[in-house]
């Protein structure tokens, strides 16, 4: 004789499953903060900014491979629909994503010992084998990003990915600054190939780090699609969805306007401006992360109120007075080149939360890991071909100089330029035309931004008066 289940225990029942799974979704989203807060977050800033610019021009890099360099950095893309691909007909993003960050993440130790495998009268074949370096780790990286992206999509449940976004960008951002400050501090006080050696290796190791912590993440979210697409339709699909080509419009014209300066921002600090790779580092990196690490949470949840678009506006608008700063700036410019700074992680934080939540809200979860290969592929041949540009520009320029109103004008002020006039273009054509019809207006967030502060300072004062 079959009883009737009891009541109280069906509910308790389901109140343990409920918080069984709570508590897994904590410890999984505990895996991502320490895997990038960290390891991934000490493993990008060793190799961006003045380290890896100053190596490349040790090794006796011009303008125009330092634009091939930037180029080979993101072209790795075209990897990006065969990994869509067997993510899709396999479901096994975790391997994927695991196979091809233990393979990247080493290639950093090759990076900083070509001078000791190639001797110096080969300089042409140095290049050649940092190129081919770049390229390879760019193909892998590219690789792991379908499987990474379509993988946590299904970890961090939605009512929270864009504050857990931000926060978690905040975190990262600490160990990034205290690495970027101890590596400018160390590459001022020696620059030998052993120094750059031992910067590139102690990235390396970090990198595997942060691939080792993701490990840890179980495969439960491995879901293998019902039907798993073909190859062409992973490449062409999401072309048909007028919606989401838009913002494939709008990835391939940031990429152009956000990429044509390369590392050339870099170079003219350290090069035209002589300030040193510590306070290169500084400019470029350090303070642009505190700043986005300060703002991260912050633009979390305006967007979560006003929606993206408004959001990439107003970030535009402040987008384009950067390369206008960095190109009035002089040496002793300092309250110009922190503003720049300053400005440059305020387009860094919201860039990195709303890009990336849009990116999640537009693409289908069937189709995830496809939509994210279109954007990625776009993206980098774009932003390929952007860095060339520039440092076509800058080669073509090169020791042309002139003095207008004080301010000394060389070569890398053309790329500067180029840089402002896209963005330009990307504010007025493009960011408009995303597809959000929820998104709230441009002034209401400009308004409430406003506001903000002044609501702050009231509350403030209301708490000190019951004290």
């Amino acid at each position: 004789m079959r009883h009737a289940p009891n009541r109280r225990s069906v509910f308790a029942y389901r109140e343990v499953r409920r918080r069984r799974r709570h508590s897994e979704v904590r410890h999984d989203l505990t895996i991502l903060f320490l895997a990038w807060g960290l390891c991934g977050a000490s493993w990008w800033a060793a190799v961006q900014g003045a380290p890896y610019t100053a190596y490349a021009v040790r090794l006796g890099a011009n303008p125009l491979m330092l634009g091939l360099l930037s180029a080979a950095a993101v072209l790795g893309v075209v990897a990006q629909p065969l990994s869509s691909y067997w993510v899709e007909r396999t479901g096994r993003r975790k391997l994927i994503f695991l196979v091809a960050g233990f393979i990247q993440r080493p290639l950093w130790v090759l990076v900083g010992a070509l001078p000791f495998l190639i001797p110096s009268a080969h300089e042409r074949w140095r290049l050649m084998a940092l190129l081919g370096l770049a390229l390879l780790s760019s193909t892998l990286g590219s690789a792991m990003t379908p499987a990474w992206i379509s993988w946590i999509a299904y970890v961090i449940p939605q009512r929270v990915r864009a504050r857990f976004l931000g926060t978690r960008f905040r975190l990262g951002t600490v160990t990034g600054i205290i690495v970027a400050l101890v590596v400018g501090w160390v590459l001022d006080r020696s620059s030998s190939y052993l120094a750059f050696f031992a910067i590139f290796g102690f990235a390396a190791l970090m990198g595997i780090g942060d691939v080792l912590f993701i490990s840890f993440v179980p495969r439960r979210y491995e879901i293998r699609a019902s039907e798993p697409p073909s190859l062409i339709s992973i490449i062409f699909s999401p072309w048909r969805d007028a919606s989401f080509r838009r913002y494939l419009f709008y990835a391939a014209s940031s990429a152009a306007s956000y990429g044509i300066i390369g590392q050339f921002a870099t170079l003219y600090l350290l090069e035209n401006l002589a300030l040193g790779k510590f306070f290169t580092n500084l400019y470029m990196l350090v303070i642009p992360l505190v700043i986005a690490a300060l703002l991260g949470p912050a633009f979390g949840r305006q967007i979560a109120y006003f929606g993206n678009r408004p959001v990439l506006m107003l970030t535009t608008m402040l987008a384009i007075l950067v390369p206008v700063m960095w190109g009035l700036a002089g040496p002793t410019s300092y309250v110009l080149l922190t503003a720049a700074s300053v400005v440059a992680g305020v387009v860094t934080a919201a860039l990195t939360v709303a890009e990336l939540n849009m990116l999640f809200t537009m693409t289908p979860a069937d189709k995830r890991s496809a939509h994210v290969a279109a954007v990625a592929v776009v993206s980098g041949l774009v932003g390929a071909v952007a860095p060339v540009l520039g440092g076509a520009i800058a080669q073509w320029l090169t020791g042309w100089e002139r003095v207008v109103w004080g301010v000394r004008l060389v070569n890398l002020h053309g790329v500067f330029l180029a840089a402002t006039l896209l963005r330009v273009i990307h504010l007025a054509v493009f960011v408009p035309r995303l597809p959000e019809p929820k998104a709230r207006s441009t002034a209401a967030l400009v308004t409430d931004l406003l506001r903000e502060p002044g609501g702050i300072a009231a509350a403030t004062v209301q708490r000190l008066r019951r004290r």
